[in-house]
């Protein structure tokens, strides 16, 4: 009887395993071609986008300077 429950739990188990790898092998599926789409679609788009300049990452804080003593 108990090596009946630990087999029906161990089946459920590995069934919830294998449709989670399932679930997220479509979803990375769907990205990629989500990905595909867009890249597509900005190709044959006649707007002009301006290069993307990198921003100096500066820190910071409110009132950093100014400390009450």
């Amino acid at each position: 009887m108990h090596s009946d429950l630990m087999l029906d739990a161990v089946r459920a188990e590995a069934a919830y395993r294998a449709e989670e790898l399932r679930k997220a092998g479509r979803s990375a599926w769907a990205a990629r071609a989500r990905r595909a789409v867009r890249h597509l679609r900005a190709a044959h788009s006649d707007v002009e986008v301006p290069k993307q300049e990198r921003r100096e990452a500066t820190r910071e804080t409110a009132g950093a300077g100014e400390t009450a003593r």
